[in-house]
């Protein structure tokens, strides 16, 4: 025996004062909320099924009047909805320029509201000068606005991770290589970077993660976070064949340094020191003659460098001089890689580094500068 099908319900304006609406969705009339947009089934227009939700989903909302749910009824009109009342329209077109877009923003390093502020902008009167007002329609559907950016930049750098982190678990063996440096801002830093054998027999190397450390950098801190990103990712210690690190005592220690905390969970992980970290390590005890030169180098950058006035004067001069360069170098101490560049934009700019000083009367400089 067929059974009988419930009777279809219609939607009455009445309703409105639940703060409900009407939409038509599979051929039969559905009540869609004015204030959270949510859809509810054909049975649950009722009175009181609609009073219900508006009692239990939005109480703060329970005693407004019906001029109160109209505006949002309104404002939901204005709003670009799909068939289904429930998610916003946006065609791939749209969507995909929105994510290329917030690719682009993200390699530029521009902060986010730069795509609402500039780029759509730009878009919209290039658009509407070119191609006229109907493209330049099409050109105002795509979402660049700070939320949605960074919501965009989120899911790109997810997706990246994800196929890194499967890519790693397909791998028959990697190795990490693992640095904790503090910046000129005192920040903490620690970098790991992963070597895997990839689908095509060919060794690839990538930053698996970055992460602030707030507190402590100890060994068994930074293990803690290694430790932390295996398990959330199902990265398997016994896979790891070799890792890096530099000569600080927190990664070398024999009993809590990291290097030996890696080999508990993994004693046949090979341990090595990384080469430039080497190099740094011997720049520390330079013989005296390389070592007063270094110093009197330093102290030539510092004194164009440090005084406003000589910066623009010597800037000046290499401009009048067509140089390849405007500016030397600082040298810091925490990036102690900048201690070659800065001496090779010295060596670069010499001429007119001799020039400057003798305009200068800097006799004493200029006599102990020899290139």
């Amino acid at each position: 025996m067929n059974r009988k099908m419930p009777p279809k319900r219609k939607y009455d304006n009445s309703y409105i004062k639940f703060g409900f609406t009407s939409i038509e969705s599979n051929g039969e009339i559905k009540p869609q909320c004015v204030i959270c947009a949510t859809v509810l089934a054909n049975e649950a227009l009722k009175p009181a099924k609609l009073k219900r939700h508006l009692e239990t989903i939005h109480p703060n909302f329970y005693d407004r009047p019906p001029e109160f749910f109209q505006g949002k009824l309104e404002n939901l009109k204005k709003m670009k909805l799909g068939p289904s009342g429930t998610r916003y329209a946006s065609s791939e077109k749209t969507l995909v320029a929105s994510f290329e877009i917030s690719k682009l923003i993200a390699q530029s390093k521009k902060p986010h509201t730069i795509g609402e502020t500039l780029v759509k902008p730009c878009l919209i009167k290039a658009v509407e000068e070119v191609l006229g007002l109907e493209a330049k329609k099409r050109i105002q559907d795509i979402p660049l606005s700070n939320n949605t950016v960074k919501a965009r930049i989120e899911l790109m750098s997810n997706d990246i991770e994800e196929q890194l982190v499967s890519r790693i678990k397909m791998s028959p063996f990697f190795a990490l290589q693992c640095d904790e440096s503090t910046d000129i801002s005192n920040c903490a830093q620690l970098l790991v970077f992963v070597r895997f054998l990839d689908d095509d027999n060919i060794i690839k190397e990538e930053l698996l993660f970055s992460q602030e450390l707030e507190m402590t950098s100890r060994g068994i801190d930074v293990m803690n976070i290694i430790i932390g990103y295996f398990q959330k990712y199902g990265i398997m210690w016994e896979k790891l064949v070799g890792f890096c690190t530099d000569g600080a005592p927190a990664m070398l220690g024999s009993h809590s340094g990291l290097a030996t905390l890696i080999k508990q969970r993994n004693p046949s992980t090979l341990t090595s020191h990384c080469i430039l970290h080497r190099q740094a390590l011997a720049s520390k005890t330079l013989p005296k003659c390389l070592n007063d030169t270094m110093k009197l180098a330093i102290k030539v950058v510092n004194v164009i460098k440090s005084s406003a006035l000589n910066s623009r004067l010597f800037k000046k001069l290499c401009t009048e001089m067509d140089s390849n360069h405007e500016n030397l170098l600082f040298h810091t101490e925490v990036r102690w890689l900048s201690k070659g560049n800065m001496l090779e934009r010295l060596y670069e700019l010499r001429g007119e580094i001799e020039l400057f000083l003798g305009e200068k009367k800097m006799e004493d400089l200029l006599v102990q500068l020899v290139f």
